[in-house]
């Protein structure tokens, strides 16, 4: 059994690079046997764990830095400090989870998570769980579920980061963790901001400034670990970010006037311990709070009739959870959530949302411990208060299975159903006239399976995956009638594709990381592919270790991307792009020189035809100790 856990362990790091290294040699790529717990404590789905600090001394974002997950997309509405919104295996944004420290942050309001608010300096590491996870982390998660785990507190560091470069941009972080009696800490802070004014390439061939694109955000978290009489465990955080930030719109037509503020505060409570029950069993217990506020204003929209909004969303949540170490090796999971959200905007009538869900699951180990099985079923019920109140109850039931024939190999596959709310948007969107929402909406659905082989040699870290998933009940915004836009149920979704990733590290001081997803997406109605989702995309990072200096090398291509769910329909340009950086390091200091986009590609166009940054030069120096 000790094996298989440790297998397992290290096929949730396919796609991640050696740690940041104090010598010039590399380690072998080898398992722990140290045991971890696996990302939402479910080994048997495929995970991708991705750590900043593997990229140490890099400019990267959190957007960046996800991109290198096989079956992951990052849509990009414009470079540094813009939007940002990710799909796993051709979600939308809206049918993915993303938590922090297993809170969730994804609004009820709809549109997904903004990467560019999750600020990197303060992650230690992204666990991705690709594929259907409602049993898992319940409404939205069709796609899969992102779990951003922020530094620890028991580990005396400090840091700080400078960086500055193309279209006056300036990057400033500083964070310090240690601790201070029984008390654990872990402070961070960033500051960034940018002018954002690229040329790129409009469709009649001339070259374009972008305008409007400037941004400045602040963040900062602060994070604490008590212990308490009796083996008790008290942990306090807390998020702020805040930014402000220009909207210029779609390349060829600009908005000069739009501007978004955004604002989000995060607390949660955590008791925990481990050991109850004679030693069979550990809990703890979630409290948090979670605010939101999005301003938007465009006086003078290219397009329609000015703009001026201002939402806010409160979130409360209990999540209780008991883990017992059961007899004939079992581990059963038993937990809850209590949640209450709640939209404080006139124009959406003020809507609420109530959600009470429960769950359990097993891990049941036969064969001398080279089999894993692991069945996982969530029931949830929620309310809807809005113009229209609505009651719905859905049953999320997965089952895993690992089985691990040799050494360095093994097989997995996952079949489980999953499912997604309509978000307040959708239902409830302002009524303008040309466009609003529909409180008629059904939920969507989806069964969805996958199979895939793992090889962890030494020397070779090798992940390939088949997934299918169908989704019913799809909502999109589309076209009712020549002038009217609304959300609408428009039918069932095939989605299937095959996704790898390889880490390989032939020679001493040498390293290969590759990632690659095959998506084929269709409407069944249409056979159209999905909109904003390539069919193909591949990365490739090359890393060089020459005593104090390391070099690397990356490359990125994205397919074309259809730009509506018609047939036929026009699409972006295929696109390559390549970054180049050199890195040197004296004791605790370093000093970083990179090329992003060394070509200047000009003509690169990302989600819904949004235009993005040519060549980018940046320096980065900081310290740690």
């Amino acid at each position: 059994m000790k094996k298989l856990i440790a297998l397992i362990l290290f096929v949730f790091a396919p796609a991640a690079l050696c740690e940041e290294l104090e010598e010039a040699a590399l380690p072998p790529i080898v398992v722990e046997e140290e045991y971890t717990s696996p990302p939402l404590q479910f080994p048997s789905a495929f995970s991708t764990i991705l750590r900043p600090d593997e990229f140490g001394g890099e400019f990267n974002t959190s957007s960046e830095v996800l991109s290198f997950s096989p079956g992951v997309q990052v849509r990009d509405f414009g470079g540094f400090g813009q939007l940002k919104t990710l799909s796993i295996r051709g979600s939308s944004n809206n049918q993915l989870v993303v938590l922090l420290d297993g809170v969730r942050i994804s609004s009820p309001l709809g549109g997904g998570v903004d990467l560019s608010t999750v600020p990197v300096e303060y992650v230690e590491r992204f666990e991705i769980v690709r594929g259907g996870a409602s049993a898992l982390a319940g409404s939205d998660a069709l796609g899969g579920v992102v779990n951003i785990v922020t530094r620890r507190t028991d580990t005396p560091l400090t840091r700080a980061t400078l960086t500055t470069g193309s279209f006056r941009t300036v990057l400033l972080s500083m964070s310090r963790s240690g601790s201070w009696g029984g008390l654990g800490y872990f402070l961070s802070f960033a500051h960034a901001q940018s002018k954002g004014d690229f040329k790129y390439r409009s469709i009649n061939g001339l070259k374009v400034r972008r305008i409007n694109s400037e941004f400045i955000s602040e963040s900062f978290l602060a994070k604490f670990d008590f212990e308490l009489p009796g083996g008790w465990k008290l942990g306090l955080l807390n998020e702020f970010f805040f930014d402000d930030k220009g909207v210029p719109g779609l390349g060829e037509f600009p908005e000069d006037s739009s501007n978004q503020r955004d604002v989000r505060n995060l607390t949660s409570i955590k008791l925990s311990k481990d050991g109850l029950l004679l030693g069979k069993a550990d809990f703890d217990l979630v409290l948090f709070g979670r605010f939101d506020q999005l301003d938007f204003e465009d006086p003078e929209p290219t397009l329609g009739v000015p703009i001026d909004t201002l939402s806010r969303t409160f979130a409360l949540a209990a999540n209780p959870r008991l883990i017992w170490y059961a007899p004939l090796g079992q581990v059963v999971t038993v937990g809850g959530e209590v949640r209450v959200e709640v939209l404080r905007d006139e124009g959406f009538d003020n809507p609420e949302r109530l959600t009470v869900s429960a769950f359990a699951g097993d891990e049941i180990t036969i064969w001398n411990g080279r089999v894993l099985i692991h069945p996982l079923v969530r029931f949830d019920l929620f309310r809807t208060s809005g113009r229209e109140d609505s009651t719905d109850a859905q049953l999320s039931p997965k089952i895993g299975l690992i089985f691990a024939p040799w050494e360095y190999f093994l097989i997995k596959g996952n079949f489980g159903r999953s499912f997604r709310a309509p978000s307040f948007g959708e239902l409830f969107f302002p009524e303008r006239g040309f466009i609003g929402g529909n409180p008629e909406l059904d939920t969507e659905t989806s069964i969805d399976f996958d199979a895939g082989v793992v090889l962890g040699h030494p020397k070779i870290g090798l992940e390939l995956t088949y997934f299918r998933t169908r989704i019913d009940n799809l909502i999109l915004f589309v076209f009712i009638s020549a002038n009217r836009i609304e959300p609408r149920n428009v039918g069932k979704v095939d989605q299937q594709g095959v996704e790898a990733s390889l880490i390989a590290r032939p020679i001493k001081y040498f390293e290969l990381l590759a990632s690659y997803t095959l998506l084929d997406g269709e409407l069944r109605d249409t056979g159209a592919q999905l909109p904003g989702r390539p069919r193909n995309k591949l990365d490739l990072r090359g890393v060089l270790y020459i005593k104090a200096l390391k070099l690397y090398w990356e490359a990125h291509f994205v397919d074309k991307i259809p730009l509506s769910p018609f047939p036929n329909t026009r699409k972006t340009d295929s696109r390559t792009t390549h970054d180049f950086g050199a890195q040197v390091k004296w004791k605790g200091a370093f000093l970083t020189f990179e090329l992003k986009n060394v070509f200047d590609n000009l003509d690169v166009r990302d989600a819904f035809d949004f235009p993005l940054p040519g060549r980018q030069v940046y320096f980065t120096g900081g310290f740690r100790f």
